[in-house]
């Protein structure tokens, strides 16, 4: 009996290549989600430490043009917070977006996996058959012959 082929075995190694393309992107997302959001707290954080030198400066006493330029500058933060809440919205759908993708490639190849260990199945079905007939043939014909020397020998 030939050798076992799947016919459909390129197209599994494209989709274990698309799969592992998109594994890849995934990866490439989620450093960049996290990047955003990384960034996004430290900029909080500045904002909560500008806040705490602009008490502590109106308990010390009162310079307006300090608290002028505390002022501006947690308006800036403030600003930048706004842009990397986005920021961090837009890398949180793309990261969405990239396990959705992933999750449906990975599908694919599954799919013809289970379709490679089905017909693999089914052709090892076919060749123990095919051994068992063999064996049976030969089994048949050692007897036939032990059979027929015994009663040649038997006769003279």
């Amino acid at each position: 009996m030939k050798k076992f082929s799947f016919r459909l075995e390129t197209p599994l190694r494209i989709k274990e290549l698309k799969e592992k393309i998109e594994k890849q992107k995934l990866a490439e997302a989620i450093n960049e989600k996290n990047k955003a959001e990384k960034s996004l707290t430290q900029l909080e954080l500045s904002k909560k430490d500008t806040w705490e030198k602009i008490e502590k400066q109106l308990y010390d006493s009162v310079k307006t043009n300090v608290l002028s330029d505390f002022g501006v500058y947690s308006a800036h933060i403030s600003s930048k917070i706004d842009r990397q809440k986005i920021v961090v919205k837009n890398t949180h759908r793309f990261y969405e977006e990239r396990v959705h993708s992933y999750i449906i490639s990975r599908r694919e190849k599954q799919i013809l996996e289970k379709v490679k260990e089905k017909k693999f199945a089914v052709y090892n079905k076919n060749l123990n058959a095919e051994e068992q007939k063999i064996t049976d043939e030969v089994a048949n014909i050692n007897y036939d012959r032990l059979e027929r020397d015994t009663n040649g020998n038997g006769n003279q």
